[in-house]
């Protein structure tokens, strides 16, 4: 809100690892972590995971935009572009984590580009308020894909699922 000429990278994945896989407000719907495990009472995560690009656009700020390093390219052109704006940027990087996603290190790219395919972490950018999808996605990989991939969603029903499919048919439009 100070105008501050910096490029911000958050650097996500969607929780606290560092201290022991604790949810955060970055933690997608149904994951499970140590402090919202799934049980008889809960799916696990039962919020949705905050817009940090919606948040900071609504600031003000000129250069928004979300990143993955599966698409190492089109990271590096954001970066580029956050650095030459004049003022804040934001760039938000989906990080997969192995340990606390519950896969094989080997399956972090692969994850991902799952994210990204199923519409779950869209590639775009918002300059100056106006929105541009940066990778496009001619057909979009089902959710349970990328779900199943991850022992953090294991425990998860088709309800559930479905519910995940509707969030990512929703941010694809």
């Amino acid at each position: 809100e100070r105008g501050d000429d910096i490029l911000y990278v958050c650097y996500d994945n969607e929780a606290y690892m560092n201290t022991g896989i604790q949810r955060s407000s970055a933690t997608p719907l149904g994951a499970a972590t140590t402090t919202s495990p799934p049980g008889k009472r809960s799916i696990g995560q039962r919020t949705e995971k905050k817009d940090l690009v919606g948040i900071a656009v609504a600031h003000g700020i000129q250069y928004a935009a979300t990143a993955c390093p599966s698409y190492p390219f089109d990271l590096m052109n954001k970066v580029r572009k956050g650095l030459d704006v004049e003022g804040p940027a934001l760039i938000h990087i989906l990080a997969p984590c192995p340990t606390g996603w519950r896969t094989d290190t080997s399956e972090s790219i692969e994850l991902g580009k799952l994210a990204v395919l199923t519409g779950l972490w869209p590639l775009y950018e918002v300059v100056n308020g106006e929105v541009k999808l940066t990778v496009q996605v001619p057909r979009r990989e089902p959710v349970t894909k990328y779900l199943k991939a991850q022992g953090r969603f294991r425990h998860l029903d088709e309800g559930a699922g479905k519910k995940i499919q509707e969030k990512a048919d929703g941010l694809a439009k």
